[in-house]
């Protein structure tokens, strides 16, 4: 082999080979860089989607469940007696004495009824439901609490600017004023629409108002509490520099609302036609 061939097959790169092979490697990483850059860009966003769905259904499973068990306390014992006690005085005639009253057992303690009211308006609802345990064992409380659900202003926790949040209050002790008293907790933040309606057997359609209290000027609702309720919530967010928002509605029956029926002497089943089927609720990104 001669040394003429030796020196030609021993040359290195060219200046020009090393440039070319140097842009190629670059293109390539900035391609790499921007891919991955997408990528994660794309993987927040659906996060954030999932998030907000995930807290908005949440927030309706609860709200479901609440709803489903609400708790109407009825004196099943004092109605009794009331409708033994009406019989008794029709069948008498006119001018006959009073025959002896048989004498009732005497309750061992003094019972005090409580008293449980379902009283709502088209952005907030408060009443007593079975969807409350005990967290803390031999706490007193019954097995019932008070609930109630409402709009209010609080400070995001991830972007600190104010906004309207779903509050879920709950008091494990009943007092005279179902409104207040408990303890609050936010349940959803970014809240754009929290709007409820209410039917029952004694109304012919969906209504924004009702009041089981004694003080009700409404005959429909007083001492009655709804068969359904229907709830429409929706929250809205910033996602790079673009309104989203996310609805959901359902309409969410009340499996016993234990409301005497229209003669008043005796309980209706658990729900009427009008709140028997659950609604479809949905999501949606705008």
């Amino acid at each position: 082999m001669s040394f003429k061939h030796l020196k030609k097959s021993n040359r290195g790169f060219t200046l020009l080979e090393v440039i070319l092979a140097i842009t190629i490697l670059s293109t390539l990483t900035v391609l790499s860089t921007q891919a991955i850059s997408r990528a994660l860009k794309a993987r927040t966003k659906i996060q954030a989607e999932v998030d907000d769905v995930s807290a908005l259904r949440d927030s309706m499973r609860m709200i479901k469940s609440d709803i489903n068990l609400a708790f109407h306390h009825r004196d099943f014992e004092k109605e009794i007696q009331d409708i033994v006690n009406k019989k008794s005085a029709g069948t008498l005639k006119p001018g006959a004495p009073n025959p002896p009253q048989a004498a009732s057992p005497q309750r061992q303690t003094k019972r005090q009824d409580p008293v449980t009211d379902f009283v709502g308006t088209d952005t907030e609802m408060n009443f007593i439901t079975l969807n409350g345990g005990r967290t803390v064992s031999n706490i007193q409380q019954a097995d019932f609490v008070e609930v109630g659900y409402t709009l209010k202003s609080c400070n995001n926790l991830t972007t600190k600017q104010a906004s309207q949040c779903l509050y879920r209050r709950t008091q494990g002790l009943l007092d005279d004023d179902i409104k207040t008293g408990g303890n609050e907790i936010v349940m959803l933040e970014n809240v754009t629409e929290f709007k409820l309606r209410y039917i029952g057997e004694t109304k012919q359609d969906w209504v924004s108002q009702w009041n089981s209290t004694v003080n009700s000027s409404d005959a429909g609702t007083k001492g009655l509490f709804p068969d359904a309720v229907e709830v429409s919530l929706s929250i809205e967010r910033e996602i790079e520099k673009k309104q989203r928002t996310y609805s959901m509605q359902f309409v969410i029956p009340v499996h016993f609302p234990n409301n005497p029926d229209k003669s008043g002497s005796s309980s209706s089943n658990s729900g009427s036609s009008s709140g028997a089927t659950q609604g479809q609720g949905g999501t949606g990104g705008k």
